[in-house]
């Protein structure tokens, strides 16, 4: 089972869990009693009224990320639509969970953004929901996001995310109409806010900076920096406290200007991604804490004493010989260095198979949280490890825009490193060695395979891009402005040749190992067109290879078919990695 987010409330909190079979909102009482409200689709995000007396829900009703709006009703389960036109993104602030809070405080409105106007923009509009009326208070020209309210409601902030590293605040002024730029800058740089309060905007941010510090942004005044380690603070949190959380291995630390508390695990992503961002629930904070041999479980903490208190046991269904990871690091073959993930089997009689999975992003990170597909390769027998290459999060803004523009280059010696760091191993046999990747991870799979064929005896990739030309040309619209500066330019011709050179597909004869590919029908994010030429070009070369269609989406949100998709990528390295 899987969870996502935690948004608390008075009586209780809600959460995002697909224990039913598809991501579905969940209530638990403090007292621990819980209820599932039915929705036709899959939920990504929710939002509590400021009277809770509605329950925002985001839904992906088919699969392509046209995301829906409604309201719930905790009393009685109904939903009303509030936005549900077919073939529209919405979203409320940055996509699937995060600090930000898309009603006003005074309970009168909603704020969102919508494609409806141009496939390839975002505009902020603002909902009144006593009459129903929506306006629009922003026209994008790139992805503009609403993020939360100023404390009289009159102040709409707004983030523009133009890139994963490169984003700018704006407030709009609901009386006036007027809009105001809060984040002038040269080059690109990160703008995480955390919340509006009297003394202004809380937020992480790279300005100046290589990674993300906490600062106070008062619009008209030079920020006022209040934490800057030599790492990236990936939250700030405002309540009775100012809390932001740091990172410290595979925990999470929750620091104020006075305290430090280690949470049990990781609790913490940019953004809050995934659901990983604490919030307060009164004085406290509620807290989505995971770790890699442990179900991922809502803690409340006490950010003074460091007092805990445990509300679920999720880990309580999963086998009990679970293998947390250890964090290893490697150097790659320019010298960058290079973190990962290892897990190694608990009976390692022999030496043992390896499988390299690749996260996908790319700019995301290998989280030290439970994965049941690397537990299952691990009670198989085999060692997996899940390395941080260039692109990923976590690293700073020059690790990660590394791999702008460079996809298929310097990450592919990124993962040669990696193979050889595995080869290294003595209780690793270096000769059975196995790649896997979903998305991004699918093209870094494949580009493993083709470009450094020696080093596979069996490789898996999950809808991943195969021509990045053909990709490129059919990423979702909303991603069109940023695509020329992120992966290049499909209509320049030396980019052209550059993605051409990189492609899977192009170097597809020089596949040796067994693949097995994945993808789904209706994935809006890479078309699945790219697969279906790989797996009939691999079987008129008579190469080993299997293709299985999943039913929707970019990834499987059913938690039966993505179970079975799980016991198939095993299954295929036993068959595959013998001795």
């Amino acid at each position: 089972m899987t969870v996502w987010g935690a948004w608390p409330a008075k009586e209780g909190f809600a959460y995002v869990s697909d224990e039913s079979g598809r991501p579905q909102p969940w209530f638990q009482t403090w007292a621990g009693e819980r209820r599932m409200f039915p929705v036709d689709g899959a939920v990504t995000r929710l939002a509590w009224r400021p009277d809770e007396s509605r329950l925002l829900v985001v839904v992906d009703v088919t699969g392509v990320q046209d995301y829906r709006l409604a309201e719930l009703d905790p009393v009685t389960g109904e939903l009303e639509w509030l936005a549900a036109e077919p073939g529209v993104r919405r979203e409320i602030g940055v996509p699937y969970s995060s600090a930000s809070q898309p009603y006003s405080p005074d309970g009168r409105l909603l704020a969102y953004a919508t494609s409806a106007r141009d496939v390839t923009c975002l505009d902020v509009y603002v909902r009144d929901l006593t009459t129903g009326a929506s306006r629009m208070v922003l026209q994008g020209d790139d992805r503009y996001l609403p993020i939360c309210f100023s404390p009289d409601s009159r102040y709409l902030l707004v983030l523009k995310f133009h890139q994963n590293t490169d984003q700018d605040l704006f407030a709009c002024d609901l009386s006036t109409g007027r809009t105001l730029h809060l984040t002038p800058h040269e080059g690109p740089a990160k703008y995480q806010p955390g919340g509006w309060t009297e003394d202004g905007i809380y937020l992480c941010t790279t300005e100046g900076r290589d990674f993300l510090g906490v600062a106070l942004l008062v619009p008209g005044r030079p920020l006022q920096w209040i934490a800057t380690p030599d790492t990236d603070v990936e939250n700030v949190m405002v309540g009775p406290q100012v809390v932001w959380a740091v990172p410290e291995d595979q925990r999470t630390l929750l620091c104020t200007s006075e305290t430090t508390v280690e949470l049990p695990g990781f609790a913490s992503q940019p953004f809050g991604y995934d659901g990983f961002v604490p919030r307060f629930a009164g004085d406290r904070l509620l807290a989505q804490v995971g770790a890699g041999d442990r179900a991922v479980e809502f803690f409340l903490v006490d950010p003074v004493s460091g007092d805990l208190e445990q509300l679920t046991d999720f880990s309580a269904e999963l086998p009990d010989d679970l293998v947390a990871p250890e964090t290893v690091w490697f150097t790659g073959a320019d010298g960058l260095e290079i973190s990962g993930l290892l897990y190694r089997p608990r009976s390692t009689a022999g030496s043992v198979p390896a499988v390299l999975t690749i996260h996908g992003g790319p700019e995301w990170a290998a989280l030290p949280v439970h994965d049941p597909v690397i537990q299952r390769m691990v009670r198989a027998g085999m060692a997996v490890l899940a390395p941080n290459v260039r692109g990923s999060t976590g690293r700073g803004l020059a690790y990660q825009r590394l791999i702008y523009r460079d996809w298929g280059r310097g990450d592919l010696a990124d993962f040669e490193a990696a193979a050889r760091f595995l080869r290294s191993l003595d209780w690793v046999d270096g000769d059975r060695l196995g790649v896997h990747g979903m998305s991004y991870g699918g093209f870094a799979a494949l580009s493993c395979l083709t470009r450094l064929p020696d080093h596979w005896r069996a490789g898996v990739a999950i809808c991943g891009p195969v021509d990045l030309e053909a990709d490129v040309r059919a990423l979702p619209p909303t991603w069109s402005r940023r695509v020329v500066e992120w992966i290049g330019d499909v209509d320049n011709p030396a980019d052209l040749a550059r993605l051409r050179a990189a492609s899977p597909l192009t170097h597809a004869a020089d596949i040796q190992a067994p693949l097995l590919l994945a993808h789904a029908e209706g994935d809006a994010t890479v078309v699945i067109g790219g697969t279906e030429q790989l797996y009939r070009t691999l079987t008129e070369l008579g190469k080993t290879v299997r293709f299985i269609r999943l039913s929707r989406g970019h990834l499987p949100d059913d938690r039966d078919e993505r179970d079975e998709l799980d016991a198939a990528v095993v299954q295929w390295f036993c068959d595959y990695l013998k001795p």
